[in-house]
């Protein structure tokens, strides 16, 4: 009994310096934690799990208040994802008003035994209204693919080369992904296809400036050089301008997509570690 009595002052002391030293390390990550909770109630979701981030690089042995900051990561981690989905939710509807607005005025087809989306062109380049001018005809997918093709009626001259010039400043191409060659009515008719990104930056060339424009074809057994129509300026800009929204959204359907995958793995990971929580308080 005299020997209990004796070492009780020692257990007591040492569970004083037990707790002391536990409060010294748990202290500071504590008041870390509490700032990151007040930025994520402010919705500063970044800067939150920066903070959570710093508190386990610098307090690695505040094992209580680190367990705490990872649920709070995974809450910050859930709301930033509720955010991402609202944003790109919010932006695909922006874009689709943009298409909307761009695609009036414009040609459309679609061959659905040969084609998967359908193309838009400006209706001045439609082939019924061209039927003898040589010019740059820009056309583009549903899917934001945009294409520029040389069309050529004349004396035979196989062009491989089109350059595009605007005072001292040119573009040239040649390297397209298809040609065709006919004649018609003792005419030869030439066209060379070009997809946007491959084609020299004459899209974006044309699109940067109102011109005028010279255009000449070469490479092959001849010459032609001609003056771009100002409609057709006009045409290839509109017809990259709704390109790049096109793209735009087949981007922003794909992240919104990722957004919405990940945001249902978080809240189902959220519902099994509260379904863990809840059966490890009725256990004990």
């Amino acid at each position: 009994m005299k020997r209990i009595f004796f070492q009780l002052p020692l257990l007591l002391l040492l569970a004083a310096v037990f707790l002391s030293c536990e409060d010294s390390v748990e202290k500071p990550a504590m008041e870390l934690l509490e700032e990151a909770r007040k930025e994520y109630v402010a919705g500063n979701y970044n800067m939150a799990r920066v903070i959570i981030d710093s508190l386990s690089l610098t307090h690695p042995k505040a094992y209580k208040t680190r367990r705490d900051a990872e649920l709070l990561r995974r809450e910050v981690l859930l709301e930033e994802k509720k955010r991402d989905v609202v944003f790109y939710d919010e932006t695909l509807v922006s874009l689709m008003a943009q298409r909307d607005s761009l695609v009036q005025g414009l040609a459309y087809s679609k061959d659905s035994r040969y084609q998967d989306a359908g193309v838009y062109s400006a209706s001045s380049q439609t082939m019924s209204l061209n039927p003898f001018n040589n010019f740059l005809r820009a056309t583009v997918k549903e899917n934001g693919d945009a294409y520029i093709t040389s069309f050529y009626r004349g004396k035979r001259i196989a062009h491989k080369n089109v350059t595009v010039s605007s005072g001292d400043s040119f573009v040239s191409c040649s390297a397209p992904f298809l040609t065709r060659s006919y004649k018609e009515r003792g005419v030869y008719n030439e066209r060379l296809d070009f997809k946007y990104g491959s084609d020299g930056g004459i899209m974006d060339f044309v699109a940067a400036s109102g011109g005028p424009f010279k255009v000449k074809l070469d490479g092959g057994s001849g010459a032609v050089e001609y003056t771009l129509r100002h409609d057709d300026v006009l045409a290839i800009s509109h017809v990259l301008e709704l390109a790049k929204v096109l793209k735009a959204i087949e981007e922003t359907k794909g992240m919104s997509e990722e957004a919405k995958r990940a945001l249902d793995f978080l809240q189902a990971s959220q519902e099994r570690s509260k379904a863990a929580r809840e059966k490890e308080a009725a256990e004990k």
